[in-house]
């Protein structure tokens, strides 16, 4: 009999709207039902693995999750693989704890990177290539489900899927606490969502319930399974052929087990002064969990939870100030990017900008600059302004930046460019090549914040028009600049 695995029952912290689903049943027939994982590298608090189970013990077969890591994904690199293999250690490790066969395929072959995203896509096509090993599982399932996220290539990789398999896939949002499937529209600023989220979250804002697989046997995959160690993991990446020039970052290990340690450290030593320090680059308080959120390795609803539950002084419960900002930018900012990249499928484009800040900065396009840069001045931190290249260098060798610095970086890139559309290339480059953090939502929403998104007009100013300005200059007034530049 036909299972729709849209109409099976569903735990209460799984809802309808996490699905993205190709309208289609299963009969059934397949071996097993395939979790491709794309995104949320974490075997908790997953709502595709959870809906994966639910599927495969109505239809009494086990579940196979796949993990394929390729060479040729945009800005590919040694700091990104090394980040990604470490995450595979630990999901290895805690999908044999829930007797569930976990494979997971590394790319070594010297087969050239392709371009990204449109432009491959355009290419004439070439002869055909035998099927991958994703699709031969895919043909031998019963359902296919994988994680759903808006941006990056995971719609190109979903669509490419559907095309050259006849098994249903389905997608789950496991990004998010409210769904993005739960808007009916896109909204324009924070404000806008805030209401929005805080009526939902008494129905989303649960621990989930971790299902558990009633058939166990082992799966026979058409490639050997790459199984990486912490030791073995440089020579791995060494192999691949990538970018080698941007180097791991020591001082962050990838996986579930680094991201739920900065989570406790953070709930000790950050939380409890956020609310008055989060905005000085120099003080020690922000999570640094954007890594483990844009990986999957941590749950935003555990986060959440985890903040909600803590014991701050000064604060009660979660009606703290400190709590609150935090729940802040780690909600509504993070949710209102995810709905932005939902309903924008131009959110890589200058024509996401608002309408009233395009014409700002075209009108402002032939003012005068104080300085143009050229692609490699800016990307090697080689500018006349310090502060501005010390915080390019925090992405070039920790792969991170404070958000605070993040805004006057952007916003000084705009200055330096001939107009926005290169100025947003450049700063998409940058973020995406070495923040551990980037390619993800709240990177698009972040990039295009400089350029008037989620944002009002302001006084006018040249170059700028009425879009936002910040002075490199008056930083001194907000924190200490002098110490950042020691360091």
């Amino acid at each position: 009999m036909p299972i729709d695995p849209l109409r099976l029952h569903l735990p209460p912290d799984l809802s309808p709207e996490r699905i993205v689903p190709r309208p289609a049943s299963t009969d059934g027939g397949g071996e097993f039902v395939l979790y491709w994982m794309q995104s949320t590298f974490r075997a908790h608090h997953n709502f595709a693995l959870h809906h994966a189970v639910d599927v495969a013990n109505a239809l009494r077969v086990p579940v196979l999750v796949y993990h394929g890591l390729r060479h040729d994904y945009p800005w590919a690199n040694d700091r990104l693989h090394t980040f990604i293999l470490e995450s595979v250690v630990d999901l290895a490790a805690a999908f044999a704890a829930r007797g569930i066969q976990y494979t997971f395929w590394l790319d070594e072959s010297d087969a050239p990177g392709a371009t990204w995203p449109a432009e491959a896509e355009r290419r004439p096509a070439a002869a055909p290539r035998p099927p991958s090993a994703l699709q031969i599982l895919a043909d031998r399932a019963a359902l296919v489900v994988t994680d759903f996220l808006p941006t990056f290539i995971h719609p190109r990789q979903l669509r490419g899927l559907r095309r050259k398999t006849k098994t249903p896939v389905v997608a789950v949002d496991s990004a998010t606490v409210v769904p993005m499937r739960f808007h009916d529209k896109a909204h324009l600023s924070a404000r806008g969502i805030r209401p929005v989220l805080m009526n939902a979250l008494p129905r989303f804002l649960v621990a989930p319930e971790e299902p558990v697989l009633d058939v166990r046997r082992t799966i026979e995959v058409p490639f050997t399974p790459t199984v990486p160690t912490l030791e073995t993991i440089p020579a791995l990446v060494a192999r691949c052929a990538i970018d080698h020039t941007v180097p791991p970052v020591e001082a962050i290990r990838g996986g579930t087990v680094a991201g739920q340690a900065r989570l406790r450290d953070f709930l000790v030593t950050g939380l409890p002064r956020y609310a008055a320090e989060r905005g000085d680059p120099n003080a020690p308080v922000t999570s640094r969990l954007s890594p483990y959120l844009h990986f999957g390795n941590v749950s935003p609803h555990e986060v959440l939870l985890a903040v909600r539950a803590a014991d701050i002084p000064g604060d009660t419960g979660s009606s703290g100030e400190n709590a609150e900002k935090f729940v802040d930018e780690a909600l509504v900012w993070r949710e209102l990017a995810h709905n932005f990249c939902f309903f924008d499928p131009r959110h890589r484009t200058p024509a996401a900008i608002p309408s009233w800040a395009q014409v700002e900065l075209e009108k402002h396009r032939e003012d005068p600059r104080p300085a143009l840069y050229t692609d490699a001045q800016i990307e090697a931190a080689d500018t006349g302004e310090p502060l501005w290249n010390a915080a390019q260098r925090q992405y070039l060798r920790d792969g991170f930046m404070h958000n605070y610095l993040r805004m006057l970086w952007g916003k000084a890139v705009l200055q330096w460019t001939t107009d926005a559309a290169t100025a947003l290339r450049i700063l998409e480059h940058n973020n995406n090549k070495y923040s551990l953090d980037g390619r993800d939502a709240s990177t698009y929403s972040g990039l295009h914040w400089i350029f008037g998104k989620f944002d009002r007009p302001f006084y006018r100013h040249p170059i700028y028009g009425t879009v936002r300005y910040m002075s490199l200059k008056t930083a001194k007034d907000k924190f200490d600049v002098a110490a950042l530049l020691r360091r």
